[in-house]
């Protein structure tokens, strides 16, 4: 994609209802990510029992914990557990599911019905619930959260990507690539592969957001990456039980989740439109 593609494409995205307003918070999100030992005020972990669910104030601008931690400080260091989730999550399941997709399309016959039977098998389960027992299974941290949402994701993307196999393996290029003798790995790789990636690229920008959600919700359950170490979902949980008297236990990792995944859907929604085939630049 040339410099003047690359600025139209990011014109077209930004040009999505909200989507300017999206990449804005991502942006900040990411760079609260990397910079959290630089730009938050407290040790994210270190107890202050004396300074125990003070309210919000300039010392401590979203209070403190049952704990004394500063919850803004502990929102900060969430957002790399969050995105990490997000990101590599959709990652493995974009991997792992192309291989299968591709695999699944282009051989077809008894390989194709194999792989479908087996993503068949795993879309059977709610999502949720595969997560909770993959978690189970692979115990609680960030590291079984990764595979066991890695493993929820895959059949989206293998699926995706056997649709868009079977369709561009009859195109005259693809004929053409066998007729001079190209391997099957260099035709899928060099001419299938590439052509199929749109699809892929959009779902993957909308999936984002949701494995966010997800490993909220399985630190909430206690499956997630374990205290004291900062979680979203695992802090909501924690502040569940003080509603009454410090609801900003609740109210600042609450409110970063649901900012942080409203404005990755909004962004999802921009790479959609710009790459939506019936559109032109």
């Amino acid at each position: 994609m040339s410099g003047q593609h690359r600025w139209l494409f990011v014109r077209r995205a930004l040009s999505a209802r909200f989507a300017l307003f999206g990449g804005i918070i991502v942006i900040g999100v990411t760079v609260m990510a990397l910079g959290a030992p630089l730009i938050s005020p407290y040790d994210p972990i270190k107890q202050d029992l004396g300074a125990a669910l003070a309210t919000p104030s300039l010392v401590h601008p979203l209070g403190t914990d049952n704990n004394g931690r500063d919850v803004l400080t502990r929102v900060i260091w969430g957002t790399r557990i969050s995105l990490i989730a997000g990101v590599t999550s959709v990652a493995i399941g974009v991997m792992a599911g192309c291989l299968l997709g591709l695999a699944a399309g282009y051989w077809g016959g008894p390989i194709d019905d194999a792989l479908m039977r087996l993503v068949d098998a795993l879309l059977s389960f709610p999502a949720l619930v595969l997560a909770l027992a993959l978690g189970a299974v692979l115990g609680a941290g960030l590291g079984g959260v990764l595979v066991a949402l890695g493993v929820v994701y895959t059949p989206t993307f293998a699926r995706l990507m056997r649709g868009q196999v079977l369709t561009i393996r009859t195109r005259e290029y693809v004929h053409a690539a066998r007729l001079l003798g190209g391997r099957d790995w260099w035709i899928l790789a060099r001419h299938i592969l590439p052509n199929a990636a749109t699809p892929i690229v959009v779902q993957a920008s909308l999936s984002i957001g949701f494995a966010i959600l997800a490993e909220a919700s399985l630190s909430f359950l206690g499956l997630g990456v374990q205290p004291p170490d900062p979680a979203w979902g695992s802090m909501i949980n924690a502040g569940r039980g003080y509603l009454q008297q410090a609801p900003w236990m609740v109210f600042g990792p609450g409110a970063a989740l649901f900012l942080t995944v409203l404005a990755l859907n909004f962004v999802g929604d921009g790479i959609r439109d710009a790459l939506d085939p019936r559109t032109r630049f």
